[in-house]
């Protein structure tokens, strides 16, 4: 009897699962979590624009870098430039972060 693809994917997903054998393969140790995908919308801007603002506000000392990219992103976003503005608040809010846990 010859099963045809979709009949066969039916009966083998089931029972792969049943026997406890890995469907989907699991990453490799070591291997790094596949990237989040984002996009590049001004209410992403927003979004990286209030994380920033509540990391800044915990924050002692922020560096210079942070604010000054902050600002500039901000500029861009506001600009219609997303990418460039997402890039320097994404290298913001990683600096402030590094900050914070100092």
């Amino acid at each position: 009897m010859k099963l045809s693809g979709r009949l066969y994917a039916l009966v083998a997903v089931p029972l792969a699962i049943g026997l406890g054998v890995e469907v989907m393969p699991r990453p490799v140790s070591g291997q790094t979590a596949p990237q989040q995908v984002t996009t590049d919308t001004p209410e992403y801007c927003l979004q990286l624009l209030d994380r920033i603002s509540e990391l800044a506000r915990i924050t002692v000392n922020p560096p210079q870098e942070a604010t000054s990219l902050s600002a500039e992103g901000q500029r861009m976003c506001n600009q219609g430039k997303t990418r460039g503005g997402i890039l320097r608040l994404r290298r913001a809010l990683v600096l402030l972060r590094q900050t914070a846990r100092q």
